[in-house]
């Protein structure tokens, strides 16, 4: 899975890395960032994608890698 997040977009409303903070990481200035070494398992996959459907300014993009 790969994690995409559009910073012109977010909102910087923080639920992302209140919700999976040992994904998601705010990188200063409230802006969201994804942890690199993170290992993505099924039941995180699912909770990834629960927090994408929840982003207020729909800023999480997933996309399935090969």
């Amino acid at each position: 899975m790969k994690i995409l997040i559009d910073i012109d977009t977010c909102t910087a409303c923080r639920l992302c890395y209140d919700v999976l903070p040992q994904v998601f990481v705010d990188r200063g200035d409230g802006i969201p960032i994804v942890w690199l070494r993170v290992k993505i398992d099924d039941s995180l996959k699912s909770s990834i994608q629960e927090v994408a459907e929840s982003c207020p300014s729909g800023s999480i993009q997933l996309e399935e890698v090969g």
